[in-house]
């Protein structure tokens, strides 16, 4: 078999009825752990302890040992793949590396057993293509032959880390050692991440975008971008589908009990009958075998078979696609190497530039085979904008523009249905002229977007670093400068008692209806999930002194948050704690991950203080959202992750919302600040408050107010006033007492007033104010509800 006894025991105990197998083609899956919360852990330097001199001694020697092991596994390699067969060889590999199981349960992991990644498998591809078809190894491969290999790829991923390790950046100046930290973060994403959405988005948004250009490229190609997407899409499903049987017919084999019946039982799934399985007993002694060795016998021989489940009949295709065979023969013969056609590419380049990223497909004589169909949507973007330009090079960057804008308009739609939407918006600061994508304007918050469709070069992904600086102010500083611009000119156009301006005429609202403005900058392609770790650029340079960062995201990223958060309070609340966060901690993980810690949190991180030294490890937090889209796309319908907000919260801004109460969104996001164990327990509070008012009332110093004092890191405060049928005269009183008990901490501006008659449940409040310090000697309280 293809990997060790353990991996193969612990993936043959699930019950075949409940699990199909999936390609690992996830988002963003390398490196990552499970984690059920947020777990604060300080990690201290390793080296810190160490000397200059001990220092240099061991980078030294690390670099060497990387670049030695590097160039002796690559020997290695090479001979294992001229004595056995490399298509057999491969395809046990990604069978056994790349597949999860997916039950009624869900996908039930982000990532098989045993550390093997897709990139393991590009790798090992690349370098039996780099070898003539006549000069492959023919010998079966048995099981200690995969495991060697998978052992040695997991070996050589971790020594080029280690090769690329440079004494020399140690004299370095701090923005040089900055700019090593950037480069060496993209190397790292580039080697070993693949993919920047789940399956079904990158589908989606791929087939939108370039269908566009179908005609134009059929008359080149004799195949268009829609079914290139089609073929690889259908390929994925096939190879799930028959890894999915093979591992049903495997379990219900394992399941008999007698060994000869096993045997028996074996010979007629691989064609052959009661005879052979009697002559085969003969030569070994099954009486004196355990069911466990007979069953991992067998399975070694049918993992011979491997290369079955991943050739492709053109014919099959064509039925399924209901498609010229013709077409799909253009499209495995432009997306197919034959043996031998890399043995001119650099060993140490495929690292970081593997040529089988664009042509997934092996062409042998024997036919097509495509052990890796899932790694075409791994680079798709890429790949068809390559093939677009060699038919219409022009029409490709106003194509990426225009779908990436109205896509998000398209997205911002699905959750706020009311608000207005409003594109190009021209405005002038001065004598300039500026044109903004899009503004999204909800009650009174206007969401400035900024879409950003410039691609990301691959010399950026390998390193350069005049490439990552320059798409990083294309796409990351230069829309943040515009949106920033433009919330400084609605600042100051809505605090002046008659403004006049031409933006005026462009927006839908009274600009005086606007009370908070948010950026976010949404991208087409990833950029390694840069955009998410902004600050790793701190010490570059490369960010001017002024830059007012905004959260950033990708396409993908973008219409997930907007899927999962089903509450548009939430979204905004979202997007105003990721504002706040970015500029002043540094995180390090991608936009998921931030969702997953909103999941657990709200983003609400307690007293925390910002450390510029400092940061906050949050990769992994993404599982639940993983786990949900990734079976999803399986067709496997399991609970949404939601953000653990109380019944009690839910239902004020269902009401909020239902009334379009001026300001309803900034009530809903204040109440967003208070995390869900403060929600449990303010909730708590009023339930054993409501059962001492109905007793005491009467008395005029009876107690009547839950006061939540938010921490120092947060300027909102809540109280909570209760009152009944009988006292309702006085519940402005109350509720004026309580609005300055609630804003006399210092670090308190805002203070949020609830008012619930405890004697009508007919409604989650009865009254909701907004206290607000104008100043350290007064308060001002409006009233919003």
């Amino acid at each position: 078999m293809g990997r060790n006894s353990k991996s193969r025991r612990d993936a043959k105990k699930r019950k075949a009825k409940k699990i199909r197998n999936r390609l690992k083609s996830n988002k963003r899956t390398a490196g990552k752990q499970s984690f059920s919360g947020p777990v604060m852990t300080m990690m201290e330097n390793p080296l810190s302890g160490l000397t200059g001199e001990q220092r240099k001694e061991l980078i030294v020697e690390l670099g060497k040992n990387g670049k030695d092991k590097v160039a002796e596994i690559f020997e290695s390699l090479n001979d294992i793949l001229r004595q056995y067969d490399p298509t057999t060889l491969i395809s046990i590999l990604s069978a056994y590396g790349l597949t999860v199981g997916a039950g009624d349960g869900g996908v039930q992991s982000k990532e098989s057993s045993g550390g093997l990644n897709q990139a393991h498998v590009e790798l090992v591809q690349a370098l039996a293509l780099q070898i003539p078809e006549n000069e492959l190894g023919a010998l079966p491969v048995t099981p200690d032959i995969v495991q060697k290999v998978w052992d040695r790829l997991i070996e050589i991923g971790h020594a080029f880390k280690f090769s690329r390790m440079n004494v020399e950046l140690l004299e370095s100046s701090n923005i040089e050692m900055a700019i090593n930290q950037v480069q060496e973060f993209l190397r790292s994403h580039t080697q070993m991440v693949r993919n920047w959405g789940f399956h079904s988005q990158v589908v989606g948004i791929s087939k939108e975008l370039y269908s566009h250009f179908d005609g134009e490229i059929y008359n080149k190609f004799g195949f268009s971008a829609t079914n290139a997407i089609d073929v690889f899409k259908v390929l994925t499903e096939s190879v799930e589908e028959k890894l999915s049987k093979r591992f049903n017919i495997l379990s219900d084999l394992k399941s008999t009990k007698a060994p000869y019946d096993m045997l028996v039982k074996y010979h007629e799934l691989i064609g052959q009958g009661k005879n052979e399985a009697d002559r085969f007993s003969e030569n070994i002694d099954i009486k004196k075998m355990s069911r466990k060795n007979l069953f991992a016998m067998i399975l070694s021989h049918f993992d011979l078979r491997m290369p079955d489940y991943y050739f492709i009949n053109s014919h099959e295709l064509s039925e399924r696609l209901k498609i010229d065979e013709s077409i799909i023969d253009n499209v495995l013969s432009h997306f197919s190497y034959r043996f031998g056609d890399l043995r001119d590419e650099k060993k140490e380049f495929l690292f970081l530039e593997n040529p089988v990223w664009k042509k997934p497909v092996i062409s042998s004589y024997s036919g097509y085979y495509c052990v890796l169909p899932q790694l075409f949507f791994s680079f798709v973007l890429d790949t068809l904008n390559e093939i677009v330009e060699g038919v219409d090079k022009k029409s490709l960057h106003d194509r990426r523009a225009d779908y990436l804008e109205s896509k998000i308009k398209e997205v911002v739609k699905t959750r706020f249905p009311e608000s207005q939407v409003v594109s190009g918006v021209k405005w002038n600061q001065g004598e300039a002229q500026y044109e903004t994508d899009l503004i999204a304007f909800i009650d009174s918050h206007a969401i400035i977007i900024e879409a950003k469709s410039q691609r990301i070069s691959r010399p950026a992904l390998r390193g350069a670093p005049d490439r990552i600086k320059r798409h990083l102010e294309e796409v990351l500083i230069e829309p943040g400068i515009q949106s920033n611009r433009l919330e400084k000119k609605l600042n100051d156009l809505r605090v002046q008692d008659e403004p006049d301006d031409s933006l005026l005429k462009e927006i839908p609202v009274d600009i005086r209806s606007i009370n908070k403005a948010l950026r976010v900058s949404v991208s087409l392609e990833d950029f390694a999930t840069l955009q998410t770790n902004l600050r790793l650029f701190n010490e570059t340079g490369w960010i001017p002194d002024d830059f007012a960062p905004c959260p950033s995201m990708n396409l993908a990223d973008f219409e997930t948050l907007f899927d999962f958060l089903e509450h548009p309070v939430q979204i905004i609340h979202y997007l105003l704690r990721r504002t706040e966060l970015e500029g002043n901690y540094k995180f390090m993980g991608d936009e998921l991950d931030f969702m997953g810690l909103y999941i657990t949190n709200l983003l609400n991180i307690g007293n925390m203080v910002s450390d510029d030294e400092a940061e906050v490890i949050i990769s992994g937090m993404s599982e639940p959202l993983d786990k949900y889209y990734m079976s999803k796309d399986q067709g496997i319908l399991i609970d949404k992750p939601q953000p653990k907000i109380s019944p009690f919260f839910k239902k004020i801004f269902s009401k909020l919302e239902e009334r379009s109460t001026a300001r309803w969104t900034e009530i809903g996001c204040i109440l967003n600040r208070f995390p869900p164990d403060d929600q449990r327990k303010l909730v708590q509070h009023i339930k054993d408050l409501s059962k001492v008012v109905h007793r005491t009332w009467q008395s005029d110093d009876h107690n009547n107010i839950v006061i939540y004092k938010p921490p120092e890191s947060s300027e909102y405060a809540l109280v909570v006033v209760l009152f009944k049928d009988e006292n309702r005269d006085k519940r402005y009183e109350f509720i004026d007492h309580a609005s300055a008990l609630g804003l006399e901490p210092n670090h308190v501006k805002y203070c949020l007033i609830i008012a619930i008659n405890i004697d009508n449940d007919d409604l989650p409040y009865h009254y909701i104010a907004l206290a607000e310090n104008r100043d350290s000697e007064s308060s001002h309280n409006k009233r919003v509800n």
